[in-house]
């Protein structure tokens, strides 16, 4: 008798736990390194009316209708509905140290995604999901991560509130935070890599497709960048660094990227496996998927729950088409049509597995979630394979074209080498005109930087100016404004030889009439920049420049300066730079510069240059550099003005090491 009793108290008990479950409890004691996956441990309670809140929930009415739910190990999959789920679990902390650590759904798409945080010190209500901004999250990642501080000997209960229009997948982990934020910089530098890949890829085959003219190339550049912002969308990236804060992206992107990327694909499929000609009947069907992408996207922006399990079943269908398209061309015995049959079989594996993940038809683990970005990554190189294939059979196409025009220019090389002669001697009287030209230039532009005997002496002036070849786009002005007051213009136009020193003869002509204008330097130069635009714009070249205004009786320079080097000051042993004050000449028009003035002493020393003194290079492709030029006339500061500047030139040589100068050379120093 005692027997059964105890029999039917033990039946009574068992169903009862069954119909009321207690809350699982997970014990912090086993989290290491990895996380701990909760979904086993977690129970649900479906709202279908989806409006309990907190307190209702929280009843002890509603607490008994938590149930256990069909999972993975690692993840709740409640597909595509309309309900409220609310998740359940208890942590319990029996160490007497405190647990910081970070709860992670690592799955982005979860419009609402609330966690409850009960303890003895009460209830906290930390918001979440794509429906609250990046910013407002309390911890800013792709994913939904909610650090919680879990005291020591404590028992903490932890409810979830999930709602979201699109599948319902919650990948639930528990990290020690310390050993996440590592596992987070691992994550974000394998997307790093991957989107790294995709870029290079994007701007390797734009380059082929600029040289080549195949539009292959461009739209596999389309197929890569659309495939790369699904991916982007897909998990997380997209939110975290492209829209912050669009719930309806969020909502909607993925699907609406997966249609570009299929209408994308079909294109590309036709033009690369050239069906029009292959597949002639099949070729029609391409057109009517493309149509049905468009209308089922607008269908799907409309009505998002009428038409979104629709759209992601046309995915799997196209998907599919565009398979059986590339192993009717394989059989074919078309040679690029293998190539791209495998590497979309890689990227339809992905979607599929992504399309019965996000239906509800096989579990959500890391495998199903990441699957379509390792498909994604396998495509996008052996589809860049097909295209070298191509770009490979393009080449010997091009070399028996090659060989047949080289037949036929054999057959002319005769009566193309007299006509060769008869142009050389025509070539040779013209050279000598240029170069009688070329002389006369350089005499002009050389009597056009002299500068008056009186002037040099007055102000102490040592100069060279060296072009690159006979004409240079360097110039430089030096008048007497008044009594003790000069004013030295230093330009340089872009380039240099024939067409900059054209540029010089205009800064000349611009420059003349306003020099003597008693202006202050950085008037003068708007009046010029505002010239220079309105008479030379379309000349397409810019120009650095540079006024500066010495008065030796209150020994002072004003100065204003158009992107060009700075000059240097040398005085008390240090070095001074006058800096640019605004920008090129040439860029824009009403352009403002600053006006800088600056105190000097007898004794001082002053160095205005061009940038050829500097962009010297040697034979290893390295530069002289201002750093370099700054020490060495900080070093020679003791010796003559004249003597420092033909060390400066001889130092200039042995840096090249018989690399020929690439730029004009012109340096103005004054001892003040």
């Amino acid at each position: 008798m005692q027997i059964k009793k105890l029999l039917f108290l033990f039946f009574i008990f068992g169903f009862w736990t069954n119909l009321f479950p207690e809350t699982p409890t997970v014990d912090l004691t086993n989290l290491g390194e990895t996380p701990i996956f909760l979904a086993k441990s977690m129970l649900v309670y479906e709202d279908t009316s989806q409006n309990l809140d907190w307190d209702e929930i929280h009843s002890e009415t509603s607490k008994n209708k938590f149930q256990t739910f069909s999972s993975s190990e690692e993840a709740f999959n409640f597909s595509y509905s309309k309900s409220t789920f609310w998740l359940k679990v208890l942590i319990n902390n029996p160490t007497d140290e405190d647990v910081h650590s970070n709860l992670v759904i690592a799955y982005p798409r979860i419009k609402t995604l609330d966690l409850f945080v009960n303890s003895n010190d009460g209830t906290k209500r930390i918001p979440s999901g794509y429906s609250v901004p990046v910013e407002k999250r309390p911890y800013q990642s792709r994913f939904f991560v909610f650090p919680i501080l879990f005291a020591k000997q404590s028992k903490t209960e932890l409810y979830i509130k999930v709602n979201s229009p699109n599948a319902i997948n919650l990948p639930i982990q528990l990290w020690r935070q310390k050993f996440y934020d590592r596992h987070e910089i691992d994550d974000h530098v394998m997307q790093a890599i991957y989107f790294g890949i995709t870029i290079a890829m994007i701007v390797f085959n734009l380059f082929l497709f600029f040289i080549l003219r195949d539009e292959s190339y461009l739209l596999y550049v389309l197929v890569v960048f659309s495939i790369a912002i699904s991916i982007a969308a897909y998990n997380g990236i997209a939110s975290e660094y492209i829209w912050k804060n669009s719930p309806w992206l969020d909502q909607y992107a993925i699907n609406l990227f997966i249609s570009i990327v299929l209408i994308l694909f079909l294109i590309f499929m036709r033009n690369l496996l050239q069906t029009k000609k292959i597949l002639p009947k099949l070729d029609p069907i391409n057109f009517i998927l493309i149509v049905i992408q468009i209308v089922l996207s607008i269908a799907y922006i409309i009505s998002f729950d009428t038409f979104v399990r629709l759209l992601v079943l046309s995915h799997s269908i196209t998907s599919l088409w565009i398979l059986i398209i590339g192993v009717m061309c394989s059989l074919k015995k078309q040679r690029i049509a293998y190539f791209f049959l495998l590497a979309f079989a890689f990227l339809f594996l992905a979607l599929i597995v992504s399309t019965l993940r996000a239906l509800g038809y096989i579990p959500t683990n890391v495998f199903t979630i990441e699957g379509p970005q390792y498909g994604s990554a396998a495509e996008m190189m052996l589809l860049a394979f097909a295209l070298a294939d191509r770009y490979n059979t393009i080449i010997r196409e091009k070399e028996i074209a090659e060989s047949k025009v080289k037949y036929n220019l054999e057959r002319s090389n005769l009566d193309l080498e007299e006509k060769v002669r008869e142009r050389t001697f025509k070539l040779n009287q013209t050279l000598s005109a240029m170069r009688r030209d070329l002389f006369v230039a350089k005499n002009i532009q050389e009597n056009s930087i002299q500068v008056d005997p009186q002037l040099l002496r007055e102000l102490k002036l040592v100069y060279r100016y060296l072009p690159v070849s006979e004409v240079g786009g360097d110039f430089f002005d030096i008048i007497r404004l008044q009594n003790a007051n000069f004013r030295i213009l230093i330009a340089d136009a872009t380039g240099h030889g024939v067409h900059a020193a054209m540029i010089t003869m205009a800064i000349k002509g611009l420059y003349d009439p306003i020099k003597e204008f008693e202006l202050q330097p950085n008037q003068v130069l708007e009046i010029f920049n505002e010239e220079f635009m309105d008479n030379f714009v379309s000349l397409n070249s810019l120009l650095t420049a540079m006024i500066l205004d010495i008065n030796f009786n209150e020994k002072t320079i004003h100065f204003a300066s158009a992107g060009h080097p700075a000059a240097v000051l040398l005085h008390d042993g240090k070095i001074e730079l006058l800096a640019k004050t605004g920008r090129m000449i040439g860029l824009k028009k009403q352009t403002h510069y600053d006006l800088k003035s600056t105190k000097f002493q007898s004794g001082d020393r002053l160095f205005i240059f061009t940038d050829g003194v500097y962009e010297a290079f040697n034979s290893k492709n390295e530069e002289f550099g201002e750093e370099n030029l700054h020490k060495f006339l900080m070093a020679t500061n003791s010796l003559p003005l004249g003597q420092v500047e033909e060390n400066l030139l001889q130092t200039l040589e042995n840096f090249q090491n018989g690399s020929d100068r690439q730029d004009d050379l012109t340096i103005l120093g004054f001892d003040l």
